[in-house]
């Protein structure tokens, strides 16, 4: 059995909290997509990119750190499976790289790689074969000077 994966990448949504956007003490919330190219047996496991965007205009901006969002399934078999399928991906950030990078004004398309991201369980039946989805990951960026 193989669940097959299929990439996005872009900003979904973004939250401004505390102070204006682009001053120092602003943070922006955003829902970046993962891309995970391949398929995934039982009990593998899959790194994910996020490819990340500087969403302040003005200033540079640290990435501050990141959590697992949601996962989204795509296509499957048989719709009624969802619930179960949905429930044997699990998703990580403990594989993601300990140096979070600090973007500089403008900058865009900054690969960030997460080690180990996205597992399907070992138990996982036939269900879930021929499967496709997509996750997402809470980002947020901390405007500096």
């Amino acid at each position: 059995m193989a669940v097959g994966v299929f990439s996005i990448a872009a900003v979904v949504q973004h939250d401004i909290a505390n102070g204006a956007a682009g001053s120092p003490e602003s943070v922006i919330h955003a829902t970046v997509p993962g891309t995970q190219i391949g398929v995934l047996l039982p009990g593998e496991t899959a790194y994910v990119t996020l490819t990340l965007t500087n969403p302040h205009a003005n200033m540079k901006t640290e990435v501050q750190p990141i959590s697992a969002g949601d996962i989204v399934i795509d296509t499957l078999a048989n719709p009624a499976d969802k619930p179960y399928c949905h429930d044997q991906i699990e998703l990580s950030t403990v594989g993601a790289d300990p140096h979070l990078p600090t973007l500089a004004k403008h900058e865009a398309n900054h690969p960030y790689k997460m080690i180990d991201a996205v597992k399907l369980k070992a138990d996982t039946d036939v269900r879930c074969q021929g499967m496709t989805y997509h996750t997402t990951w809470f980002v947020h960026f901390k405007a500096v000077r």
